[in-house]
């Protein structure tokens, strides 16, 4: 029983789920996770599972890291990282002691940030200063503004997905990658959360109908009727399929379940509007929705679509994707889809989205 009277926090799979922005499935199945904090309480058979609230805060933070900066979202420096101004100047090896102090692990080697900088990873922006650049004060090495190493160190980190080696352990697989279609995907408000979280078909049938606009869930026929049509791929997890955590019915990965969500077609709900609230209506060159734009292109489109006469900054461009105002890349390399590409892309309807956020703009609506 809970002792009366104590200062101790207490959590839930439901305070969980509000608190780092997945569902209480995930939630849930984090508790089955190697190292999660003891259960204090349980209210029966089923019933409220209670854990003590710092203990599951530190466990988040080490082992999903981007839902715990997902808590962290209205504190202004949640890594505590030095104070500073934004133009100071950072090498390599600092970033790498100020990365590793914000995650409570070692200084992360700068043989791996340099990794970070190729375009096949495209994770760590190209320095902001290098020898030789004739800009002053001159500097002997590639060195980074204060405000561009703290954007990568603050950044989300994707959970660790299951490798090849994890599902020989566990026997799980892991969500198959799919390749566009002709029609790309809607750009529709999903709430976030890991790839392998498995949903059921009733909470695919909620996520669909509010992701659409219509105001009530899919029923769970039309969602068999899609899956005889083959618009929704067949359940990653079954009963008895031998695989960890045993299911009760029908599973989907959240990413196999978002894929069909998103799907072209008809919503209720417009993508591009000039009401209020809404996406601003600009003046954007035309192509195919499905078009892949880097991340430099997406600049200069958005600074001149919004009239500020020179394209928005790479590294603005960054803190923008970092920060969530710009969705995750369609398109990333080494991702298995064709054609291949060498740094992370957008689809022209999702940069597109971006660009018309609502906000201030340089010229004339």
């Amino acid at each position: 029983m809970i002792p009366a009277g104590t200062d101790r926090k207490y959590t839930n799979y439901d305070k969980m789920a509000a608190r780092y922005g997945v569902d209480r499935t995930t939630a849930a199945t984090w508790s089955r996770e190697e190292g999660f904090p003891e259960l204090l309480y349980a209210a029966g058979q089923g019933g409220l599972q209670i854990y003590d609230e710092d203990d599951v805060h530190d466990w988040v933070r080490e082992h999903h890291f981007g839902s715990w900066v997902q808590s962290q979202r209205d504190k202004k420096n949640p890594l505590n990282l030095p104070k500073g101004g934004p133009r100071d100047l950072l090498s390599l090896r600092r970033i790498g002691e100020l990365e590793g102090r914000a995650l409570n692990r070692p200084a992360t080697p700068t043989s791996t940030l340099r990794t970070y900088l190729s375009p096949s990873k495209g994770i760590l922006p190209p320095a902001d200063r290098t020898p030789d650049d004739g800009l002053q004060p001159k500097v002997t090495e590639p060195m980074w503004f204060r405000e561009t190493a703290y954007t990568y160190i603050s950044r989300p980190r994707r959970t660790r997905r299951t490798t090849s080696s994890d599902d020989n352990q566990s026997g799980r697989k892991a969500p198959t990658k799919q390749p566009a279609g002709d029609e790309a995907l809607l750009d529709l408000d999903l709430p976030p959360g890991d790839d392998t979280d498995l949903l059921t078909l009733q909470r695919i049938g909620e996520l669909d109908g509010q992701a659409r606009g219509r105001g009530k869930a899919t029923t769970v026929g039309t969602l068999k009727n899609y899956q005889s049509q083959k618009l929704l791929a067949k359940p990653d997890r079954t009963p008895g399929d031998g695989q960890e955590p045993a299911v009760e019915e029908p599973m989907w990965f959240r990413a196999t379940a978002y894929r069909f969500i998103r799907r072209p077609g008809r919503t209720r709900r417009a993508i591009d509007t000039d009401q209020s609230g809404g996406l601003l209506k600009l003046d954007l060159p035309p192509g195919k929705h499905d078009d892949l734009l880097t991340l430099r292109k997406i600049g200069q489109i958005d600074g001149k679509a919004r009239g500020r006469g020179k394209a928005t900054t790479f590294s603005s461009m960054r803190t923008y994707w970092y920060n969530g105002l710009l969705a995750k890349p369609d398109r990333t390399p080494d991702d298995g889809l064709a054609p291949a590409v060498e740094e992370p892309m957008w689809f022209r309807i999702t940069a597109y989205r971006f660009i018309r956020r609502p906000g201030k703009v340089g010229g004339a609506r």
